[in-house]
């Protein structure tokens, strides 16, 4: 494999070699959130498969389907090259005695593009099973924080100009929304924007108000469930009269985060309809913008009832999150 750089260090709370390919020749398959195992079917149904299963199938949280974090396949070595060489997502397990001790190599693009392969090398299965015990998690952001910069990559790629432009005129700051997703409603300081499936239906709002009508922390959960509650009762439900709302069933899960050099709060919880029968998934991410003295909320939403449609309800989720990670408010 011919490679950019010849040794690249990549720290993920171990030592992770990762290595680039330069020579990509095609695009990889697979869809988002697909990973495939590639190891002995001993291994697999092992000790080391069922470490692998604790992490890559754990559920996927504040949502309302049990669904994993991702979707796993196995596969033996003997058909990887021609099964699933070009898939966007390779977990190789390999254990012999010609290996001392437990180790692991990430590589991208080796066969295709976007592609993160890891391969991990162990001396027996106990030793495998109990380093991605250890490691289990840091493995999974690896993937996760890989495929959410595929989606930042998309939503740039494929934005469209007239909402950006909209999003720029409106708010004053940049954020890349791809294209399919339509303006459904545009008011006072609020923006409604989706993108309509015939089985579900994938959103978020933008919306802004001064800080001076805070009372207390800006970012406190309790005042930007207020707002929220103020704004989206602007997406209107099915039936006369109804409309979005916060659920009060779950408290909404509260992070802190930076994005962008920016702090933000992230709320993560349910919706309903009042007044109808709807709900699901909301992310919220919230912003004090010092510099026009107000807060800024980007509030997105899932709604995706049935369970058919082929696309898991943590990817919609996921989808729209990507989109919040393309905001920049200009200083």
């Amino acid at each position: 494999m011919k490679t950019l750089l010849t040794s690249c260090m990549l720290t993920v709370a171990l030592l992770l070699t990762g290595c680039f390919s330069g020579e990509v020749k095609v695009s990889s398959t697979g869809k988002p959130y697909e990973l495939f195992v590639v190891t002995p079917s001993d291994l697999w149904q092992g000790v080391a498969g069922d470490s692998v299963r604790a992490f890559f199938g754990s559920p996927v949280e504040m949502i309302n389907q049990p669904e994993p974090l991702f979707t796993l396949f196995s596969v033996p070595p003997a058909s990887y090259k021609s099964t699933v060489s070009k898939h966007r997502n390779i977990l190789i397990l390999k254990t012999g005695d010609q290996y001392s001790k437990s180790d692991m190599t990430a590589s991208y693009d080796v066969n295709s593009a976007p592609q993160l392969e890891v391969t991990i090398t162990s001396p027996s299965a106990d030793s495998l099973a109990a380093f991605v015990h250890t490691y289990g998690n840091e493995l999974v952001k690896l993937f996760e924080i890989t495929e959410r910069e595929r989606l930042v990559t998309r939503a740039m790629k494929y934005k469209d100009a007239r909402i950006a432009e909209r999003i720029r005129q409106k708010f004053g700051f940049e954020m890349s929304v791809p294209e399919g997703y339509r303006i459904r409603l545009d008011t006072t300081n609020f923006l409604w924007i989706s993108l309509e499936f015939p089985l579900s239906s994938v959103g978020f709002s933008i919306y802004t108000y001064p800080a001076d009508t805070v009372a207390g922390h800006y970012l406190g959960a309790g005042n930007i469930l207020a707002a929220r509650n103020a704004a989206v009762m602007q997406i209107p439900g099915p039936s006369d009269g109804s409309y979005m709302t916060t659920s009060t069933a779950i408290l909404p899960d509260q992070k802190l985060l930076t994005v962008g050099g920016r702090e933000w709060t992230q709320l993560r919880g349910f919706w309903d309809v009042k007044g109808d029968f709807m709900g699901g998934p909301f992310i919220n991410y919230t912003t004090y913008d010092a510099k026009n003295n107000r807060i800024i909320a980007v509030d997105g939403y899932v709604y995706s009832p049935s369970p058919n449609n082929n696309v898991p309800m943590r990817d919609y989720v996921r989808q729209v999150e990507a989109i919040f990670m393309t905001v920049e408010v200009l200083e």
